[in-house]
């Protein structure tokens, strides 16, 4: 491993201290420090890619036979073809530090680096911050490394809350992480719209926020509908006051569930109210009424459309995630949007699609 920072003495590329091996015979170049959204780290809800380009560059000496073991898109890259009456240029890229071959601008140097760290140092070595996993889930996509993208979805996984559910239907839309859409979109109907920022609807996508929103809407209409309209009372054939029964249960309803349905910070959801009604006396009613009640109410599914509504919505976006060719329209539109997470294949393919022309130019 070289300790050498500085390449040439004439403000050349940059050695990187960690990843420029002295026995390693593949040199790569990055020229972008970082790429990310100014909305991702000030929260000023600015859609506004920002870069710091480094123009001499940063210099990577890496060993291509554990990048062919790893990736096939490395295994492709270094099994290219060249043939000796190739151009000079073709033959000696990224075999000298004066020919490096040079990623694509969508890829920052903080992003190659978390991957660089994932594939070559020691587990130890492995950060579980969220920036270092979500770098290495995207690049792993990005040069086809299944391993990686499993041990990053794993990792994401034992973050817990602190994988914002925004950024965790993300990245299930973006990496075919189809497990993460129903938890993802359940926490999101925890939220109120009113707490997410322009920032997290981007995260979400278009067919989510959709979904998000009609959900809720449906579901605010139900509830609506719930507290407005009075169940019937269901009375025993033991019960000797019936009337009494009807007025406490309409007092409970009127008084009691508008309220929980209804709080403006905490509402009640309609299976909670449900266990509420089924486990909470009350006060005035025969026992043999309310259960009575509340198991006709089960019945006719007035507080079990809540969730019936969830799942429909997260079906749809299940069929969406694996429908191929509507994915695959989709997730274009999601990288011309989100370059910052997910580059364009033309970005990608732009590597080995200049290298192949080089190499039939020659042959």
């Amino acid at each position: 491993m070289s300790d050498s920072v500085n390449g040439d003495e004439d403000n050349g590329p940059r050695n990187h201290p960690v990843f420029y091996f002295k026995d390693g015979s593949a040199i790569f170049k990055v020229t972008f420090i970082f790429l990310s959204l100014l909305s991702h780290l000030t929260r000023h809800n600015i859609y506004q890619l920002t870069s710091r380009e480094c123009p001499e560059g940063v210099l990577y000496k890496l060993h291509p036979g554990l990048l062919g073991a790893r990736s096939t898109f490395f295994e492709s890259l270094f099994s290219l073809p060249r043939s000796p009456e190739s151009p000079e240029q073709i033959i000696s890229e990224g075999k000298i530090d004066g020919n490096p071959i040079e990623l694509p601008s969508c890829i920052s140097q903080e992003d190659w680096d978390s991957l660089l760290t994932y594939l070559f140092l020691g587990p130890s070595m492995h950060p579980k911050s969220l920036d270092f996993l979500t770098s290495v889930m995207k690049l792993s996509a990005f040069f086809d490394i299944e391993d990686g993208i499993t041990h990053a979805t794993q990792e994401l996984q034992r973050l817990g809350d602190q994988l914002q559910p925004a950024l965790q239907f993300e990245l299930a839309r973006c990496f075919r992480v189809d497990a993460w859409i129903d938890p993802a979109f359940r926490r999101l109907m925890k939220m109120s719209l009113r707490s997410l920022d322009s920032y997290e609807v981007a995260q979400i996508g278009h067919h989510g926020y959709f979904w998000l929103t009609q959900t809720k809407a449906k579901i605010s209409a139900l509830r609506s509908k719930i507290a407005f309209h009075v169940p019937p009372i269901v009375n025993s054939g033991d019960c000797d006051t019936p009337a009494t029964c009807m007025v406490s249960w309409t007092r409970e309803w009127e008084e009691r569930v508008r309220q929980l349905l209804h709080h403006p910070d905490t509402p009640i959801s309609c299976l909670a109210l449900l266990d509420q009604l089924r486990n909470t006396h009350i006060e005035g009613l025969y026992n043999e009424c309310q259960d009575l009640t509340v198991t006709w109410i089960w019945g006719k599914r007035l507080l079990t459309r809540e969730e019936e509504l969830v799942d429909e919505a997260i079906k749809v976006l299940m069929d969406l995630q694996t429908d191929q060719p509507l994915r695959a329209a989709l997730s274009e539109s999601i990288r011309v949007f989100h370059g910052w997470l997910f580059c364009p294949n033309s970005c990608r393919n732009s590597c080995l699609n200049s290298r192949q022309v080089g190499a039939q130019v020659g042959a």
